[in-house]
């Protein structure tokens, strides 16, 4: 949360020239309604029904803009690392907390800190990490796309 997945996949689709395929979209338009409300209304137990729906969904060259906790699901996670590369954007508390504000629209933001320790080991994970602080989505898009274009090595790109 607060790291630019949206934006960055944005910017990235459009430098690789993939498609962008954004999982709370999909969440939203099988709820027919908004992540905030699917969580006050249904509960987070809903939305992660909704969200494994829409990961296990995704196949075939695109770029796919997760919720933050996508992959923390365990057969999300097999089946992303199975079908792509898997990129962590990696934020600090306070950069985070500096571009999320008071978390309007973002109904776990109040426990940012407490998610960051639990999922960080599963981040961990992903094919690549790419610190984004102090960095414009489109820097950060640049250096996913150069990581993603040196091959597949498991390293963990700073």
């Amino acid at each position: 949360m607060g790291a630019g997945k949206s934006t960055v996949a944005r910017e990235l689709g459009r430098l690789i020239g993939r498609r962008v395929v954004s999982t709370d979209a999909r969440v939203e338009g099988a709820a027919g309604k908004p992540v905030e409300r699917i969580f006050a209304e249904d509960g987070e137990p809903a939305f992660r029904a909704l969200e494994r729906a829409a990961v296990r969904g995704l196949a075939g060259a695109l770029v796919a803009d997760l919720g933050g906790g996508a992959f923390c699901d365990a057969g999300n996670a097999e089946h992303l690392l199975r079908i792509g590369r898997v990129v962590f954007l990696d934020v600090s508390a306070g950069e985070a907390a500096r571009r999320i504000g008071a978390g309007g629209g973002r109904p776990l933001a109040p426990r940012w800190e407490t998610l960051r320790r639990r999922r960080l080991p599963l981040y961990g994970r992903a094919h690549l990490r790419v610190e984004v602080d102090g960095l414009t989505a489109g820097a950060v898009a640049r250096r996913v796309a150069d990581l993603l274009a040196a091959g597949p090595a498991d390293g963990r790109g700073g």
